[in-house]
């Protein structure tokens, strides 16, 4: 008969041992997983930021682009068209001498318009002489409206009596002996006056002048009609160059005057004696010039009954 052995019992001292080292074991894998999961993620991280940036790296900058203000356009200066003759009359000359050398540094015609009696009236007719420039009367007429001085019997009125009339005009015609043709200076009143104008035409055309009215009374002049009647030379303005004083709204008058030369054939603009009136001539005569246009002089454009 075989004696079973007897079962050897583990102390319980030894068995807590067991549980703690147990335990301890269970702690660490843990840690350790928690350990590897956590390190693992982080590389993930790591290496996702790696692609990123040398993602960002390869891609094209796109520039940041500021807004700018865009600077108001204006017009073309001179449109590409060909045809057509174009006058220029400058004003006002004589109350200094500053922009004669332009008489000389353009070549094209020009007609200088001179006020009678101011200091340099004298002057600036010996300088567009020299330099054969047309040389105009710029005779001083009653405006509507005016807020510069002049002297007693300087500007033409309608109540001005005929005879005080006749010998103011003899006189500057005598001092101004160059003229070949007159233009009003302000006027917006006189050249509605018919019994005015027709005594003031008739004087000139006996001087052999013709006249341009500067239409300073647009909607309301007679001095086309009048023209008609007693058959003298004359023409009208089509364009203030220069009623705004700057280098824009001239550029935009020389625009409108180009497209009413190409539609009429012709087109007369008026200026004034102004630096930068005559700086933009200076410039802008020889484009128009190379696209055709012709300078001519204001007797060009006259008309006149045969």
């Amino acid at each position: 008969m075989v004696k079973k052995s007897k079962s050897k019992k583990i102390p319980s001292q030894d068995k807590k041992a067991i549980k703690v080292t147990f335990f301890l074991f269970l702690l660490f894998a843990v840690g350790a997983g928690i350990f590897l999961y956590l390190n693992r993620n982080q590389e993930q991280k790591i290496e996702a930021s790696k692609s990123k940036v040398e993602a960002f790296s390869h891609k094209p900058i796109k520039a940041v682009v500021i807004p700018v203000k865009q600077k108001k356009s204006f017009p073309q200066k001179i449109s590409p068209v060909t045809g057509g003759k174009i006058a220029f009359i400058i004003d006002d000359w004589g109350y200094k001498m500053s922009n004669c050398h332009f008489l000389k540094e353009i070549k094209a015609p020009l007609a200088v318009s001179i006020m009678p009696n101011l200091r340099h009236s004298n002057d600036i007719m010996k300088c567009a002489n020299i330099y054969d420039k047309d040389i105009m009367l710029h005779l001083p007429m009653e405006p509507w409206h005016n807020l510069d001085p002049y002297p007693e019997n300087y500007l033409i009125t309608t109540v001005m009596p005929h005879a005080t009339i006749e010998k103011l005009m003899d006189d500057t015609f005598k001092k101004m002996p160059l003229i070949t043709g007159v233009n009003n200076h302000m006027g917006s009143k006189a050249t509605e006056d018919r019994n005015l104008m027709k005594f003031v035409m008739k004087k000139i055309k006996k001087q052999g002048l013709f006249f341009v009215d500067s239409m300073t009374a647009l909607h309301h002049s007679i001095c086309g009609q009048v023209a008609d009647d007693i058959n003298i030379p004359f023409a009208r303005r089509d364009v203030f160059l220069d009623n705004i004083n700057t280098k824009e709204a001239i550029e935009m008058q020389l625009v409108e005057l180009v497209q009413k030369a190409r539609h009429q054939g012709y087109a007369i603009a008026i200026g004034h004696d102004r630096q930068l009136t005559m700086q933009i001539l200076l410039e802008e005569i020889p484009l128009l010039q190379k696209q055709g246009f012709q300078i001519v002089h204001v007797k060009d454009l006259l008309r006149k009954k045969d």
